[in-house]
């Protein structure tokens, strides 16, 4: 499939005075084609201005066009992929973070458990050595 594209680095101003964004057609009949149009839409005040700067679809064979939207070629059905991917990463990632900070929560306890015991050594040693040095000093 040939494509006479239109040179596009001429931007165009619109009848406002505006230059023209470059902009994607969403539409059903026109999927995924470029066009500058008005910065402002009509709804808004603008002149509605647009030009296509790609070939129209009339010329183009169905069944090919068809088969390369079933191909996953169209721009917006891989960006939904996309997303859906990044989705299911978010939620593994959100899953493994939870995971840490229940290990973490039970580390801390296991280390306040140590700790409590290394104290109360410590204080059990203490004393036999308080024990021993009366012992000494009575002797």
């Amino acid at each position: 499939m040939s494509q006479s594209l239109v040179n596009i680095e001429k931007v165009d101003v619109c009848k406002c005075g505006y230059y023209c964004r470059l902009k994607t057609s969403r539409t059903p009949l026109n999927p995924g084609r470029r066009f500058f149009g008005c910065k402002a839409s009509k709804e808004n005040g603008g002149c509605g201005y647009f030009r296509w700067i790609d070939m129209s679809l009339e010329n183009v064979d169905e069944s090919s066009l068809m088969n390369r939207f079933i191909d996953g070629q169209n721009p917006i059905d891989r960006l939904k992929r996309k997303v859906k991917e990044l989705e299911e990463e978010r939620d593994s990632l959100k899953f493994q973070l939870n995971e840490n900070e229940e290990k973490i929560m039970v580390l801390n306890k296991k280390l306040k458990e140590v700790k409590l015991q290394r104290d109360w050594e410590n204080v059990k040693f203490n004393r036999v050595v308080i024990v021993f040095l009366c012992l000494l000093t009575i002797k």
